[in-house]
């Protein structure tokens, strides 16, 4: 089998898969999908366990998980956060905002 066959195959399985469940969710939808019905500010500890109720999927479970300590004022607060880690930069003015919150 040739790398042009092998791609093939590759294109062909992906889009089967596509058809079957679905394209993937962006990070961004999944995150507000996982903490839908939040009420903020809420710790990682807490976020996670929101996330455990939506049904949400594993990545996203690890990622809440790794959070630092501290109470997050909204989703895109966690988002940043989750960009921070990650070491992209936030792609809007509004994402700027602080993460955290005081835990006094």
């Amino acid at each position: 089998m040739n790398d042009d066959m092998t791609r093939e195959r590759l294109v062909q399985g992906v889009s089967e898969l596509e058809e079957r469940v679905g394209q993937p969710l962006p990070l961004a939808q999944s995150l507000h999908q996982a903490l839908l019905g939040a009420v903020f500010p809420l710790t990682a500890e807490e976020l996670t366990w929101v996330a455990r109720e939506n049904e949400a999927p594993p990545t996203v479970l690890s990622l809440l998980g790794a959070l630092p300590r501290g109470r997050f004022a909204s989703v895109d607060a966690v988002a940043v956060a989750l960009e921070q880690d990650t070491g992209d930069t936030p792609s809007s003015p509004d994402a700027r905002a602080p993460v955290l919150t005081s835990t006094r």
